[in-house]
């Protein structure tokens, strides 16, 4: 009895199973047939299309609220992003306030009239250089007409590399700091981080391409390895330019002074591209 009764179950569900797949053949045929359709089976489209959009809605709410809230919490993110990023700037703000008020004590109290943040770059390419002065001067192609003006300070990405001493209206020559030329002493400040002494460059060796420094006490500290920057004093040349490393040191012949040989940072022999320093006060 069992078995029959299971039976029946099997046959009955073979048999809705059949009419399911019939009805579903036929709905298909003819809702994508290109064939003229009667009035029941346009009825019939038209309530399966409603039937799917009714089932379709609660869906598409769901993914519009799920899209609003991810849309939401990136907008939030991004403002607490942008909130940081203006405390940071109002502390930056703030410390180079700080920074401006200490620099302009440090100037009245070593009297130096300008330091690097006082300036412009301007970029210049050197045009001409002569071979029978070539640690003397070299010619870039900014001139007059680029407000360049003699007295102006040149360096390029390593370092210190002279001032402007002749203009024209599109070239200007500037005189190296290699230039042996009494008149060309430049103020330097020797620092290892610890300590500052303050020298003069007076000269360029040829043979071992060093810059010479003197006006340094026998008994002041200075090392190899020292870093040597611009001093800013003596009104030319802004502080804090590096001119080069502390590579040898010796004692002049009474014992009292120091003679301080320095790499410098630029190569001399391989310029190519300079940067003017301009006052920014100034056109």
């Amino acid at each position: 009895m069992a078995r029959k009764k299971t039976r029946n179950m099997r046959l009955i569900l073979i048999i809705i199973l059949i009419i399911a797949i019939i009805i579903i053949a036929i709905l298909s045929y003819t809702l994508t047939s290109d064939r003229k359709q009667n009035i029941f089976e346009g009825i019939g489209k038209d309530i399966i299309i409603e039937v799917e959009k009714v089932v379709a809605y609660p869906f598409d709410s769901i993914k519009k609220l799920f899209k609003n809230y991810i849309d939401l919490r990136n907008v939030r993110k991004e403002n607490e992003i942008l909130k940081s990023n203006v405390d940071e700037l109002n502390s930056l703000k703030a410390a180079n306030t700080e920074l401006e008020k200490e620099i302009k004590e440090l100037k009245d109290e070593l009297n130096i009239e300008h330091v690097l943040t006082d300036y412009s770059y301007l970029n210049a390419t050197v045009v001409n250089r002569n071979t029978n002065y070539w640690y003397n001067t070299i010619t870039i192609d900014k001139g007059k007409n680029n407000d360049i003006q003699t007295g102006m300070v040149v360096i390029n990405g390593k370092g210190l590399i002279g001032k402007v001493t002749n203009v024209s209206n599109f070239t200007a020559d500037v005189r190296l700091i290699t230039t042996n030329d009494s008149n060309n002493k430049i103020s330097v400040t020797i620092t290892n981080g610890e300590s500052k002494v303050i020298g003069l460059m007076n000269g360029y060796s040829y043979e071992t391409n060093d810059i010479l420094i003197e006006g340094v006490s026998n008994t002041q500290d200075v090392k190899v390895g020292d870093m040597v920057y611009t001093s800013g004093l003596g009104g030319v040349f802004p502080s804090g330019i590096l001119v080069g490393t502390v590579e040898n040191i010796t004692t002049d012949s009474y014992g009292l002074a120091k003679i301080i040989k320095v790499k410098p940072s630029v190569s001399f022999d391989d310029i190519n591209y300079v940067s003017v320093l301009k006052r920014s006060d100034t056109k």
